[in-house]
């Protein structure tokens, strides 16, 4: 029981208007099942922002797990959307891999708008895969974020999500083996891996990573699915990728959502940065995932943006929900009338061929202006289906 969850509770229940005909919770749902819906949803992935939205630091909300969950409810009970992200930051996925007299040496934290970061953990891959193979994970969890900070938020949501008679929705997520193993030894590092080192050694690493997500979804399942978590977000990594890494190293990835999907009925595919066709062409044939959401195309495809959305719509089309706009860089510097220009000209290149979400590709930065974010918001929900 949460005092903080039974004060929102008390204070919303059955006193907030009812947005649409239908409540988030079933505008969402029937989007990612590719139903008909009386609104496009509205669920941007605000993770970090909530807390700058709330007037906390990052710093606060570190020692506070009740700041963070009241940061996330307050969001949601003024913007209205169709979802409530939990507050991630990558030190909850990698701090269990270091040992506490170490983790300092890790932090990276540009101010106190800015989520908390990570250095590299490995320089090699022999590290890496020794750091696995020792399940260092298992012998430094204790006294780290994800159980005194990331396991708490996320019941407290979940509680408010049942006690709220499931209105709104909470997405947790997690992210996939290729996440880990990039947050590991940086993006860049892995990819240079992949071309430099003997393909049995990355095949080593990445199974070793698939290993330790696979054992993480046995928590996923044990406590965010056993407090009525429905929807579940693949944070996804390597994409940065070329087309023959994705197709010798793309199977690890594959397999952690074979298990996903036997745990929640709603898979979100986040898959930002520049994406590869060849991968979303591989997303569209996974089993299990109702949403993808995604980003920019490759840095070889140039394409204008709604003939990209309308592209990604067409390969969707009786397969996934599309979810998208507008990028994560206008969001936060662009005027609200190019916001909103950009989630319409999604919606108006997706809708003709598969349903639509408005979500950016990738979270929205903290330092994003309110009002754009209400715009994103504000023009989903004057946009009727037709």
């Amino acid at each position: 029981m949460s005092q903080i969850v039974d004060d929102w509770v008390q204070q919303l229940k059955g006193r907030i208007t009812p947005v649409g005909e239908m409540s988030h919770w079933e505008r969402l749902a029937g989007a990612f099942q590719l139903q008909r819906t009386d609104l496009v949803p509205a669920a941007p992935q605000l993770d970090a922002w909530q807390i700058a939205y709330a007037g906390h630091t990052h710093d606060e909300v570190q020692r506070d797990v009740d700041k963070t969950t009241e940061a996330c409810i307050k969001t949601w009970a003024e913007l209205r959307s169709d979802a409530i992200w939990m507050y991630v930051d990558i030190a909850h996925h990698i701090e269990s891999f270091v040992s506490p007299e170490k983790r300092a040496q890790h932090f990276v934290r540009q101010d106190s708008a800015d989520y908390l970061q990570y250095k590299p953990v490995v320089q090699t891959i022999d590290q890496a895969i020794e750091l696995l193979e020792s399940r260092a994970y298992l012998r430094h969890l204790e006294g780290t974020r994800p159980v005194t900070h990331y396991t708490p938020h996320l019941v407290q949501l979940l509680e408010f999500q049942e006690k709220m008679g499931r209105v709104v929705p909470v997405i947790v997520g997690a992210p996939t083996p290729t996440r880990i193993a990039e947050a590991l030894a940086d993006a860049h590092q892995l990819v240079k891996w992949t071309l430099v080192e003997p393909a049995s050694k990355v095949h080593r690493y990445l199974q070793l990573c698939l290993d330790e997500r696979l054992q993480a979804l046995d928590f996923y399942r044990a406590i965010p699915a056993k407090n009525g978590c429905e929807f579940f977000c693949c944070f996804s990594g390597a994409n940065a990728w070329g087309p023959s890494q994705f197709a010798e190293f793309g199977q690890y990835d594959q397999q952690f959502v074979e298990k996903a999907r036997t745990i929640f009925p709603y898979i979100l595919w986040h898959h930002c940065g520049r994406n590869l066709w060849l991968a979303l062409e591989q997303l569209g044939e996974w089993e299990g995932i109702r949403a993808v959401q995604y980003d920019l195309p490759y840095y070889s495809d140039d394409q204008q943006w709604s003939a990209w959305c309308e592209r990604v719509a067409r390969l969707y089309a009786g397969k996934r929900c599309a979810a998208n706009s507008p990028t994560p860089f206008v969001a936060c510097h662009g005027s609200r009338a190019e916001v909103e220009s950009m989630v319409c000209r999604f919606i108006e290149a997706t809708l003709p061929y598969t349903t639509a979400c408005v979500m950016p590709g990738c979270e929205v930065d903290p330092r994003t202006p309110v009002d754009n974010v209400r715009a994103m918001i504000d023009i989903a929900r004057s946009y009727h289906p037709r």
